[in-house]
C-alpha cells in the first residue's frame, strides 16, 4: 500500500497575493518552504496557545474575581469553539480570495483586542465579547485555515511533513505558554497576564507575518520544494474549483469529517479526562499529571512523524493506524490500574491523536485539490465541530451517572469504528498509484 511518489496537486492558475506585493520585500535568500515552516509554527504557536490551551490557567481565578461559577465562566471557551466553526467557511473564503497576509494582520489585532477585552473583564459578558467572540476572530484568520494553505502550496513532495512539523507548534505551546501565563497570574494576576499576551503576540507576529505571510512560491518567483520549473510540470496537477453548494454535496468530505470527528471527541474525552481517571485509580495528582504530560510529548512527537510517513505510504493506511493507536490506547485504559499502565496508554493515545490533525489537511488537500483548499478546510472545520464540543461534556455525564469514567472510555469504541468504516469507504486519487 506504498506510493512510490505522493500524489502532487498544484493550482497553477492561482493568482498571486496581488495586496502583499511580497516580490518586492522579501530577501528570496533567506525564504524558503522551511522558512514558511517555522513561520507557520509560529503563528499556530501563539494563536491556538492562547486562544485556547492558556484558558485553564485562568479559569480558577475568572470565577473568583467575576463571582461565578465555573460552568459559566467555562462558557466563554464553549462559545469561541461554536464562533470559530461558523466563521470559519467565511475565513475560507476571504483567505481564498484575498489577501492573505491582511487576514492574518487581522487576525493578530482580533486576538490582541480580544486579550486586551478580558484584562478589563469586571462581568460575564464583558468576558463573552472578549474571549467568546473576538479572540475567536483571532484564532480563525491567523491559525490553521491560512497556514495549512500556504503549507500546501509550498510543499508537494514534502506537504506531510511540513505539515506535521508546523502543527507540533500547537502542542508546544501548551508546554511553555501555560506555565508562563501561571506564572504571570501567581505574580501579578490575572489582568496583568492577559495584558502582557496583548502586547507580546502582535509585537513578534505581525513582523513575521509582513515578511513571510506569502501564500504561495510563485508570488516571488520560487516553485514548491525548491524544484526547478521542469520538475514542477512534470509532477503538477490542475486544481479544481470549488464552492460551498459543491463541496457540500461531495461524500468524500463527510467521509474525512467522520473520520477526523469521533477522534477529536477521543482527545477531549481522554486528555482533559485523564487525570480525574487517574486520581480515581489510587494516584497522586502529580502521578495523574505524568500521564498527561507522556500524552502530550507522544502527541507532538506524532505529528511531524505521521506527516512524514504519509509523503511516502498511503494516507488512508497511515490514517488507519493512527485510529488503531487510539482505540488500542483506549482499551489500555479500561484495564490499567497503575502508572505504568496509565502512561503506557497516554504514549498510545499520543501517537494516535496527534498523528491526526495533519492527516485531516493531507486528506482534504489530496481529495480536493488547492485551488480552492482553503474554502474546504473552512467547510469541514464546522462538520467536525459538533465531536469537539460533545466530547467532555459527554464523558462528565457518563461519570455523573454511573460513578466511573470506563463507560465513557467504552463508548468511544463506537466512535473510533465509525471512523474506521470511512476510511474503508474513502477513495483518493493516490490510491490508484
Amino acid at each position: 500500500m506504498c506510493d512510490a511518489k505522493p500524489l502532487q496537486t498544484w493550482n497553477m492558475s492561482a493568482k498571486p497575493d496581488t495586496n502583499d506585493t511580497a516580490a518586492d520585500d522579501v530577501n528570496r535568500t533567506f525564504t524558503s518552504g522551511w522558512t514558511i515552516v517555522g513561520f507557520t509554527a509560529t503563528a499556530q504557536f501563539f494563536s491556538v496557545g492562547i486562544g485556547y490551551y492558556t484558558f485553564g490557567v485562568y479559569l480558577v481565578p475568572l470565577t473568583e474575581s467575576l463571582g461565578e461559577n465555573r460552568f459559566w465562566v467555562s462558557l466563554a471557551l464553549s462559545m469561541q469553539t461554536v464562533l470559530m466553526a461558523a466563521l470559519s467557511p467565511l475565513a475560507g473564503r476571504i483567505v481564498s480570495d484575498y489577501s492573505i497576509r491582511g487576514a492574518m494582520v487581522f487576525g493578530v489585532c482580533m486576538l490582541s483586542a480580544g486579550l486586551i477585552i478580558c484584562s478589563q473583564a469586571n462581568s460575564l459578558w464583558l468576558l463573552y465579547l472578549g474571549f467568546g467572540v473576538v479572540i475567536s476572530l483571532g484564532v480563525v484568520f491567523l491559525g490553521n485555515i491560512p497556514c495549512n494553505l500556504m503549507l500546501a502550496n509550498w510543499f508537494v513532495r514534502r506537504r506531510g511533513m511540513a505539515l506535521g512539523i508546523s502543527q507540533a507548534g500547537i502542542t508546544v505551546s501548551g508546554v511553555l505558554l501555560v506555565p508562563l501565563a501561571t506564572y504571570l497570574v501567581v505574580n501579578f494576576g490575572w489582568r496583568i497576564s492577559f495584558l502582557v499576551f496583548a502586547v507580546l503576540t502582535p509585537a513578534i507576529l505581525l513582523p513575521l507575518i509582513w515578511k513571510f505571510a506569502i501564500r504561495a512560491p510563485q508570488d516571488i518567483g520560487l516553485h514548491p520544494d525548491g524544484d526547478s520549473q521542469q520538475n514542477i510540470e512534470m509532477h503538477v496537477g490542475q486544481g479544481t474549483h470549488w464552492n460551498f453548494a459543491r463541496a457540500i454535496r461531495e461524500r468524500d468530505i463527510w467521509l474525512i469529517s467522520l473520520i477526523a470527528g469521533p477522534c477529536y471527541m477521543g482527545v477531549a474525552a481522554v486528555v482533559i479526562a485523564l487525570p480525574s481517571h487517574g486520581m480515581d485509580l489510587g494516584l497522586s495528582p502529580m502521578q495523574a499529571s505524568t500521564a498527561v504530560l507522556v500524552t502530550t510529548l507522544f502527541g507532538t512527537l506524532a505529528k511531524p512523524l505521521a506527516g512524514t510517513v504519509s509523503d511516502y505510504m498511503s494516507k488512508r493506511l497511515v490514517v488507519a493506524i493512527a485510529i488503531a493507536l487510539q482505540l488500542v490506547a483506549t482499551g489500555v485504559l479500561l484495564i490499567a490500574s497503575d502508572l505504568f499502565m496509565l502512561c503506557l496508554a497516554g504514549a498510545l493515545f499520543g501517537l494516535g491523536y496527534g498523528s491526526i490533525a495533519p492527516l485531516w489537511s493531507l486528506l482534504l488537500a489530496e481529495r480536493f485539490g488547492l485551488a480552492d483548499f482553503a474554502k474546504v478546510m473552512g467547510l469541514a472545520m464546522p462538520l467536525t465541530m459538533p465531536f469537539n464540543l460533545i466530547g467532555l461534556p459527554l464523558t462528565t455525564l457518563i461519570f455523573e451517572m454511573t460513578g466511573s469514567y470506563t463507560p465513557a472510555f467504552a463508548f468511544l469504541f463506537l466512535g473510533y469504528g465509525v471512523s474506521g468504516v470511512c476510511v474503508w469507504l474513502l477513495r483518493l486519487p493516490s490510491d490508484s498509484s
